[in-house]
Formats: structure tokens, sequence, C-alpha cells
């Protein structure tokens, strides 16, 4: 297997062909060289926009950086993929506005190796790449993330104010209005040092196992990052498979107390109706596109601050599926924002006081073949030495606003104990 500085050279060397040729059409450049950690090469790299995503379920890791073409309409970046057979990479924001781009360099790690794929169209790009490709070879070394004392926290709703929140979440219940509501809330940390997001994200990797790991910057002031558990969709070919994670229970030290939250869990009403409400949501969103839907039984998503109720879902899609319409179909699900779909949005936008952006939307990867999609919660801004993160709880008849609160708090501690010290409390977000 080769090196980074081999690749290089290759691709050099193949894009030098392409312009002599006088091409204009997209083409694909790849060689496969041994594994590289992606997010340290990441770091070493200056072009945006970047994106990096560590699957769930998979040892395989995807980083890109700079684009090619970009589309921030679904149904544009659908056929681009069905006229030029290559894959996209970006997602949906909360309220639907779309980023996917084709990037002009790609690395895919598997267990056996990295394959590197650099994307041209035209003399221009083509001329880019060569630049690009210069520093290809970089890697920047990945340091553990030091602890600190933030100087001062703000947040959009304190506890009172989120009560509130809750109360006319419920209010809008009981008229008959909605059947759930996600409500959401972001803490500001301003600190002394500013935070690494690739540090950042390479410590939440080690910690925070079970989950879809991300990065997407579409410049260099501003990083999204976050480890989530839950999987918006996998497709291949036809075969469809989603889930419904909602319903929580608490994490600690104690062993004993986490089995009691677990049984507690898996037999609590409130719980496992929020847990089917998503179940029956995605069911009515996208019975038209598929020929058969199954349902597992209800299980436990353990993390490390939080455990959750999981129905994993297997569909058949009928012949002409598109990610386009299933995104379209899908997103943002029961379990980031609320039933029914439109209304539950709308009151979100009147109670929440802030705009969630690329939280609680989804990012992946779509191609002809394969496709897979991660909800984007469990997430943060890093933007130097300020960081906004970001937690939200299923609101249902039943729910009590002290509790909700304590659930968002645990549900946030999990990126917020990887940088701030005295957070490994109850009272993380406060």
């Amino acid at each position: 297997m080769g090196s980074l500085e081999q690749a290089a050279s290759q691709l050099s060397l193949q894009i030098e062909q392409y312009l002599q040729q006088g091409k204009t059409d997209i083409e694909r450049f790849q060689v496969k060289i041994a594994n590289v950690n992606l997010l340290a090469w990441l770091k070493s790299q200056t072009t945006y926009p970047q994106f990096y995503l560590h699957f769930r379920d998979e040892n395989k890791s995807v980083a890109t950086l700079g684009e090619v073409r970009s589309f921030s309409a679904l149904n544009l970046a659908q056929e681009f993929i069905e006229t030029y057979h290559f894959p996209l990479f970006g997602g949906l924001q909360f309220q639907g506005y779309g980023q996917f781009i084709l990037p002009q360099l790609l690395l895919e790690t598997d267990e056996q190796n990295t394959a590197i794929s650099c994307f041209v169209e035209g003399k221009t790009s083509a001329q880019s790449a060569l630049e690009q490709l210069k520093t290809l070879p970089k890697m920047t070394a990945l340091y553990p993330l030091p602890k600190q004392v933030p100087l001062h926290t703000e947040q959009q709703a304190n506890q009172p104010m989120w009560c509130d929140w809750v109360n006319q979440a419920l209010y809008e219940i009981k008229q008959g209005e909605l059947t759930k509501l996600v409500l959401a809330n972001e803490t500001i940390f301003h600190l002394k040092q500013p935070v690494n997001p690739y540090d950042f994200l390479t410590e939440s990797e080690k910690q925070n196992q079970g989950c879809y790991h991300f990065l997407w910057a579409e410049n260099p002031h501003s990083t999204f990052v976050g480890s989530t558990p839950e999987r918006l969709f996998a497709r291949e070919y036809n075969l469809f498979l989603t889930e419904a994670l909602a319903g929580t229970a608490p994490i600690t030290a104690d062993l004993k107390e986490n089995q009691q939250q677990a049984q507690w869990l898996l037999n609590d009403e409130k719980n496992l109706n929020e847990n089917w409400l998503v179940v029956q949501d995605i069911s009515q969103n996208i019975q038209a596109m598929v020929e058969s839907f199954d349902v597992s039984e209800v299980e436990l998503k353990p993390l490390r601050k939080v455990q959750h109720l999981l129905r994993k879902i297997r569909a058949n899609l009928t012949a002409h599926y598109r990610d386009s319409a299933l995104l379209k179909a899908i997103h943002p699900t029961a379990a980031v924002s609320g039933l029914p779909q439109q209304q539950a949005r709308m009151i979100l936008s009147e109670i929440e006081t802030f705009d969630r952006g690329w939280y609680a939307g989804t990012l992946g990867v779509m191609s002809e073949a394969y496709s897979e999609f991660c909800v984007a919660i469990r997430s943060a801004f890093i933007e130097r030495n300020r960081i906004r993160v970001f937690a939200g709880a299923g609101i249902v008849e039943g729910s009590e606003p002290l509790a909700e609160w304590q659930e968002i708090e645990r549900k946030a501690s999990g990126l917020i104990s990887l940088f701030a010290e005295n957070n490994d409390g109850e009272k993380e977000c406060l």
C-alpha cells in the first residue's frame, strides 16, 4: 500500500493527462493507500467546505474537502446522482435548507485501506485540484482535549423559562393541537482557550460509543460537530432501514440503578407511547413508497449518559425509490420535531428563541446504490472560544417540566463533559 505522498503524485499525473486531452466532463480519479486518520488529515487542511462522518454500525469513515459542485435543492442533487453516478455529501437543516456537495477530494476508510478520490470538471477545476493535491500529504497531530472552567455560560432558556416552554407545549397537547412536541435548548459556553473541533470530535469518538460522529464546516469560523445515536435511514438499493429512537432514562456510575432505570423505561407508558408515535409517523410518511414495513420489538440503546428506547424498522421500497423523496418524507422525524409535523414546527418557531440551523437536521451520503443519513442531535457549534451545545426532549401528555429539564441536562452532558470542568453532575447546563 502506498502513502499520501504517493497518492498525491499518482492523482496529479492522472489529472495532468486529463488537462492535456482537453477534457471538460466530470471525472473521478482514484487510488488506494494504507489507512490514515481522517480527522488528523482534515485538521491539517485549510480548504472548505469540510465534511466528516464515522458510521455507527460499521468501521468506516469518510472525509471530504472542497467542492466541485454544490446543490441546495434536493431534486437537483438527485438528478445529478442519476446523471453522473457520483456520490454527494451533506444534508438538510432542521427547517429543510439543503446543502449537498460533490467534493474535490474524498477519503474513505474501512478496515482494509483508505480510498482517495479526486473529482474534477474542466480546466479550472483540474488546476485547482492540482494545487489541492500539494496539501494532500499533510497530517496534524490530534491532542487530548484540555478541560476548562467556562468564563461564563448563557442559556436560551433557564430552568424557569424551560418549564414555561414545556407548559406551553402541554397546553397545546391538551387543546388537541398536538400529540407531541420536541423542545430544545441551546447553551453557550465562553471559554478562555479556543477548542479545536478535530481534537474535540476525536475525544467524543473515544467516549461516546455506539454513535455516528460527524463534522461539517462550511468555513473556518464555525464547525458543527456531534456524536448522535440516531439513524435517519440507510438504504442499499431497495432495502430501507430506519428506526424510532425516543424515550429516555439516565445512566450513572451505579450499575444497579441503571438496571432499575432500564426496567422502568421498558415499562413506562409515557415513554413507550412517545416512541410509538415516532414509529407511526415514519410509517405514515413512507407507506406509499414501500412494499413491506416491519417493526422490531422495543429494545434499549444504552449510551454514556442516557439510555433510550429503540424500535428498528425494516422496509422494502418499491422499484421507483428516490432518496430525495425519502428525505422529504421523513425529515425531520417526530423524534426531533413532534406531531403533527407542520403544526409542531410552527409552534416550535413560536416557543423556541433560537434558530436550530443544523441541529436536529440530517447529515450523510447519498448515492445510487447506497445512502445513509444520521440525525444531527447531541451536537454543537465550535466557534474558537465559544461552544454552542444543543439538547432536546420530547413532550407528550404526562410530561413533567422539571423531569424534562433534567433529561436535556443529561443529554447535553455527553458533549459538555468533554471540555468543561465540574460537569459530571446533574446540573451540567446551569
